[in-house]
């Protein structure tokens, strides 16, 4: 959950979320995929770091049930674990399997007549294993995908392991940033978009929550 005195008033279909490491990348885009499948969204989580069962389980602690996971970690650190209904399981240098894995969850949600969210933790993983413009190839058709079927999409970048050239690139791709950073052991996120400039705002995490200081 993301409370307090943040308000974005653009709604991005694409939105960018960077920040150093420990700094509560996860814990803000796993709530704000819970939030939305909340309002009535089907959600894909495609997850290049943490263990599927991981996210599986803290997803439906918190009620949550409407939810698919694309699991890019087992197959990557050899584990040959079986697909699961809520877990589908994939290499992280599968892009074109991660493509037609979303089509066909999209379709199937679409199908209900339910828009989509997808969160997508994280970017960062797919740079390491990829050539950097194989993945920016990639995203370009992901996130033109996202905008026109009205669905909304989460995308984890970690601060300071790629340079400001890929950064630009990845910023180009997206119609919203988050930024987080930790400075004297508090945390600061701030809002920007093409229109909409939010300055930095303090917040904790409270209870798997993030909590914007006032």
């Amino acid at each position: 959950m993301l409370t307090g005195s943040l308000s974005i008033n653009g709604k991005p279909s694409n939105l960018m979320i960077i920040g150093p490491p420990l700094v509560g990348k996860t814990i803000l885009i796993r709530n704000m995929f819970f939030e939305k499948i909340n309002e009535g969204f089907g959600g894909i989580f495609i997850t290049t770091r943490s263990p599927a069962e991981e996210i599986a389980d803290w997803l439906s602690s918190q009620g949550v049930d409407d939810f698919k996971i694309i699991d890019c970690v087992s197959k990557t650190t050899m584990q040959d674990l079986p697909d699961e209904p809520k877990i589908k399981r994939l290499s992280v240098m599968d892009l074109t399997g991660i493509t037609v894995k979303v089509n066909e969850l999209f379709k199937e949600y679409l199908k209900d007549e339910k828009k989509v969210v997808v969160a997508f933790d994280s970017l960062s993983t797919l740079l390491m294993y990829l050539n950097e413009q194989t993945v920016l190839r990639f995203l370009h058709v992901f996130s033109s995908r996202i905008r026109t079927t009205g669905a909304v999409a989460f995308y984890i970048v970690e601060e300071g392991m790629h340079d400001e050239k890929t950064i630009a690139a990845l910023k180009q791709l997206f119609n919203g940033v988050l930024e987080l950073k930790d400075e004297n052991n508090q945390r600061f996120l701030r809002y920007m978009d093409t229109s909409v400039r939010i300055d930095w705002k303090e917040f904790e995490v409270q209870d798997n929550a993030i909590v914007v200081k006032t």
